[in-house]
């Protein structure tokens, strides 16, 4: 029994609060517990009472036997175990070793240690399953960490649909995630990466990929219990479009890849404009994005079906000079990920006027939408970001239009923020309008008219004085006394 003195000593020198470290206690008991049949992950998540406060019943169980058999990739929870150094905690335990500190170190390890620990962890979780090979497929790795972004959303949610997530994953078969694993093959050479090339790749195209792992064990875990001041990584949530979208519907598995990008991609998205709906005019695209402040998703199918775009995170205004932060970045989706983020030379982000423009120039932007929305030109380099193909090699420069969608994004809280500012900026430019067309001072106007000099009004200055004339104050006029 862990006494209080030493959970506060474990709370010190472990990223996880006191009652993190009670459930980590509990969860590390019942794994060393050789009598119990239970798998690796069942062990985990029926060891949280939380598991059957927010799933009562069997229901936890049930979710845990879904997300090994048919979810995550075969004999994930074994190797799992040996990344996380499972087998030597039972052992030190039988031994009589103090265990339970190095179990804290391999749950940490799966995202509250950072970054790089997690990556660690999935990497050895893919090695495992392919012998312990020191280069391995792209993917097996981009296949793990999809499945494990499906999976954690299973484990907690009251209403994540698992028969229709599993029937997702086996209509796609293999090579879901085509845009992210060519670009990971990319990082090494025959479509084989090295660790080094894993972690290079993961820091500097996908970031968040490691959030797939921390969160899905954070879930089984804690479950609802959700401590975010305390989590050392960002949680991974699967985009949750507002709006049908012409652009991700056959390519849904890119939504993953996106959300790799960046933090600012998880959650809620809202439909700020899309060409089905909002027409193709560069006034309405406009129209829907000037005003709007916070993280913002530019995305658009060529008549090639390659998906390019931008993300940026600032308030979108119509000005003749370059504006925008350096947390925006330019992207290829598909056919290959690719990230093009800011070099710093340069701070040329967004150019809004006659056209939408990103990086370059005034005269030569990377990436342009003119106002005709044709014949639009994406560039290889300039000095605000990285240089690369927007489009893939066999393309020209050029392209046009299929689809265009703009997207609010970052969460429910973050959106309701950038449309309110949008609407106050809908207010002033109304506002601005309507005082444009009020006349303030009105004596030029008669002035230059001059009815008062018509005939028009010639009467009421002939009855001023006549003693036959009173004035009418139940109808605000003047009476003719008519004699009888």
């Amino acid at each position: 029994m862990t006494s209080e003195a030493e959970l506060n000593k474990l709370a010190d020198r472990y990223p996880f609060d006191i009652s993190e470290i009670e459930q980590l206690v509990r969860c590390h008991s019942t794994i060393t517990d050789t009598k119990n049949a239970d798998t690796f992950l069942t062990k985990i998540a029926l060891s949280s009472p939380y598991s059957y406060f927010f799933l009562p019943g069997d229901e936890m169980r049930r979710r845990v036997e879904i997300v090994e058999d048919q979810i995550l990739p075969s004999g994930f929870a074994s190797c799992l175990r040996a990344a996380m150094s499972v087998d030597l905690f039972v052992d030190c335990a039988n031994e009589g070793h103090p265990s339970l500190e190095r179990f804290l170190e391999g749950v940490a390890d799966c995202g509250q240690r950072g970054h790089k620990e997690a990556l660690r962890v999935i990497w050895d979780c893919c090695s495992y399953s392919a012998a312990f090979e020191d280069k391995l497929e792209s993917s097996i790795i981009i296949d793990l960490c999809y499945r494990l972004s499906f999976a954690a959303d299973v484990i907690i949610s009251p209403d994540a649909d698992a028969k229709g997530i599993i029937a997702k994953l086996e209509s796609e078969h293999d090579s879901a995630c085509s845009a992210l694993e060519r670009s990971l093959a990319q990082a090494g050479e025959g479509g084989y990466v090295s660790k080094a090339n894993f972690f290079l790749w993961a820091e500097n195209t996908a970031p968040m990929l490691s959030s797939t792992l921390s969160t899905f064990m954070h879930n089984l875990l804690f479950h609802g219990k959700w401590v975010k001041h305390r989590l050392n990584f960002v949680l991974f949530q699967q985009p949750k479009l507002d709006q049908h979208s012409d652009i991700f519907e056959a390519h849904h598995p890119n939504l993953f890849a996106l959300c790799c990008t960046t933090p600012s991609l998880a959650g809620d998205w809202h439909n700020l404009y899309s060409r089905q709906f909002h027409g193709a005019s560069m006034n309405r695209l406009q129209y829907s994005i000037l005003g709007y402040k916070g993280p913002t998703l530019v995305v658009i199918e060529t008549d090639q079906e390659h998906i390019i775009g931008g993300f940026f995170n600032t308030k979108w205004k119509k000005s003749h000079d370059y504006y925008g932060e350096g947390s925006g970045f330019l992207f290829q989706l598909f056919p290959t990920l690719t990230v093009f983020n800011p070099t710093g030379e340069d701070k040329n982000f967004i150019h809004l006027q006659d056209g939408l423009g990103f990086g370059g120039s005034k005269n030569m932007p990377r990436l342009f939408i003119p106002a005709s929305m044709e014949a639009c030109n994406a560039g290889v380099m300039d000095k605000t970001f990285q240089t690369g193909n927007l489009l893939p090699d066999d393309c020209l420069e050029k392209f046009n239009i299929k689809s265009i969608e703009v997207w609010g994004t970052g969460g429910e809280e973050a959106i309701s923020k950038g449309l309110a500012s949008r609407a106050k900026q809908r207010e002033i430019t109304d506002s601005a309008i309507y005082q444009a067309r009020v006349v303030k001072d009105k004596k030029p106007l008669v002035g230059d008219i001059n009815l008062l000099d018509t005939p028009l009004y010639k009467h009421r200055e002939e009855a001023r004085g006549r003693s036959d004339f009173s004035v009418d104050e139940q109808h605000g006029g003047y009476r003719l006394e008519r004699g009888q």
